[in-house]
């Protein structure tokens, strides 16, 4: 998926803005369809030399801008110039990777005189033999500076993620070699910047303005008279400027002059080649322009350095100072922490729904286990109760069954006459009523319960009918006691 950047190149006369699109992972992956390049005009004294001197005007014309691109995904990227910051090349003893930032630390501590509660530094590391030495690129400038660009830029809608100063994405990408030392030359608006590369890295850069009493109006408006003039008088300073750091570098080899801008600073660049300060002149050009971007570039050549050097260098994922990684990785951890906070409170409110919704299940199934408890209490005690039924009813069952059989065999027996009417049979009791046809047959009875094995058998009643029939009633009890 391609991610949509742009990047913010300020000056004191115009911000001019590049917009791209780069793939997330893979190296020089370009879409043309979304490449554009925009100059915004800012009013004289808004900013200076970089320094924001009216916050409310800059502030609405970016948010302006930025509404033409509300709704959009994006990363920001912002280019200051170097006369806010430091940087600086640097060869140390080789330390290893853990170290690097603390001994950085110290170094920054000596050479940078921005106070440690206002400085944002980054470094690169430029080249490393192992166990001999390492060569990085230092960068520093102003947290507040930087805070105000990304306090108007917020607002407006974009999110800065890495800033970096002018002419050090000029070393990077105007193909500047790591053996040579150059001289740049920078026209606009009538001033003029100078800046002497050593290898890739701005060694010294200054600044000629048109506010200077020494120089005439802008070039824009000068006879070729005039023109000739104003480049002696540039010519004059210029060699002030490399005669310093001459005198600072003996080994300082000079031989090429890449220049940009007014027709000022080409004859200004002539001259000194006539004088053979510089074996060689060029126009500035960018490296590594991709194919989809060209067209672009062409069409704003002489402006659009800064802007698409600072895109290309994004796109291709190179390893670049970034002066707002500090504030950024700071950003980056708080929202890890605030992240794994509420990741964490997430996790334990999950933890006690699904705490509270076993709880409230287990009380559940206790209650439900208490209930079935209860019932299988229920369901023992009835079927113990039905086993006892049963036992009782066999035990009834079986002495009916020998009641009968016996009573039975009473009737049958020889000289026993009886009807029996009721036979009563109760926990092991036994009570009998009926009728004789005389004594002797009621004691046959009682004798033949003896025999039979009930006890006790004893009549409860006993009467004579007119008939001379005998009407009784006898009771007796189970040997076994039921």
């Amino acid at each position: 998926m391609l991610k949509r950047s742009v990047v913010f190149e300020v000056t004191d006369s115009e911000i001019r803005t590049f917009w791209f699109s780069v793939h997330p992972f893979r190296k020089q992956v370009h879409s043309a369809t979304v490449v554009k390049f925009d100059r915004i005009p800012i009013p004289v004294g808004v900013i200076e030399q970089g320094n924001v001197r009216d916050e409310t005007v800059l502030s609405g014309i970016l948010s302006a801008y930025g509404a033409q691109h509300f709704g959009e995904s994006h990363k920001a990227y912002l280019s200051i110039p170097l006369q806010q910051g430091f940087i600086g090349s640097y060869t140390l003893p080789w330390i290893p990777k853990r170290d690097i930032r603390s001994a950085i630390s110290l170094l920054v501590d000596e050479e940078i005189s921005i106070p440690r509660s206002d400085l944002l530094f980054d470094f690169l590391v430029l080249s490393e033999e192992k166990h001999n030495g390492l060569q990085i690129l230092l960068g520093a400038t102003r947290q507040s500076l930087l805070e105000r660009y990304v306090y108007i830029l917020g607002r407006a809608g974009f999110k800065i993620a890495g800033v970096e100063f002018d002419f050090s994405i000029l070393g990077q990408t105007l193909g500047f070699e790591p053996n040579e030392d150059v001289l740049y030359l920078q026209g606009e608006y009538a001033s003029l910047q100078m800046a002497l590369f050593r290898r890739t890295v701005p060694e010294g850069v200054r600044s000629l303005h048109p506010l200077q009493p020494s120089l005439p109006l802008p070039a824009t408006v000068l006879s070729k008279g005039s023109e000739n003039e104003r480049a002696k008088e540039l010519e004059n300073e210029l060699q002030r400027f490399l005669l310093y750091y001459r005198t600072q570098h003996p080994d300082l080899n000079l031989k090429r002059l890449v220049w940009k801008g007014d027709p000022v600073v080409k004859l200004l660049a002539q001259g000194l080649l006539s004088s053979n300060h510089v074996s060689a002149i060029e126009q500035a050009k960018l490296r590594d322009v991709p194919d989809s971007w060209r067209k672009v570039y062409e069409e704003n050549k002489g402006w659009g350095e800064v802007a698409i050097g600072y895109g290309i260098r994004v796109s291709a994922h190179r390893p670049r100072l970034n002066l707002w990684r500090q504030p950024n990785s700071t950003e980056t951890i708080q929202r890890r922490y605030w992240g794994l906070a509420l990741f964490m409170f997430a996790f334990f409110m999950i933890g006690t729904m699904t705490w509270l919704s076993l709880y409230q299940r287990g009380l559940s199934l206790q209650q439900e286990v208490q209930d079935m408890s209860r019932q299988g209490a229920k369901i023992m005690k009835q079927v113990k109760h039905q086993e006892e039924l049963e036992v009782a009813w066999n035990k009834a069952k079986i002495h009916v069954e020998r009641i009968g059989d016996g009573l039975a065999q009473i009737q049958t027996m020889p000289g026993v006459e009886l009807k029996l009417e009721q036979v009563i049979y109760k926990k092991g009791s036994m009570s009998l009523r009926g009728s004789a046809k005389d004594a002797r047959s009621v004691q046959n009875l009682i004798r033949t319960l003896q025999t039979l094995g009930w006890k006790q058998p004893a009549l409860s009643s006993y009467k004579m009918t007119l008939l001379n029939d005998v009407e009784f009633s006898l009771s007796a009890s189970s040997e076994k006691g039921g």
